[in-house]
């Protein structure tokens, strides 16, 4: 089942690029998002991002959902 939380995590964390950075905008602890986009990639069984460096890349499966993520915040906000 979709978490819309982690959904948005996953959107936030996209948009920045980093943990850290998307933690800082939600006001959240790193750690935080960081388990519930691992929860996220477990229901679905696929990685969303990869480490390059200090920043995360969007895996093909993270280049998929994305613009789905997209619809669904511009669709509420």
């Amino acid at each position: 089942m979709l978490n819309y939380r982690q959904l948005h995590y996953f959107w936030v964390v996209a948009r920045t690029g980093s943990i850290v950075r998307a933690s800082e905008q939600l006001n959240l602890t790193a750690q935080t998002i960081s388990g519930q986009i691992s929860l996220l990639e477990e229901t679905f069984c696929v990685k969303l991002f990869r480490r390059v460096g200090r920043h995360l890349e969007l895996t093909e499966a993270g280049r998929q959902a994305l613009p789905y993520a997209e619809r669904m915040f511009q669709m509420a906000g």
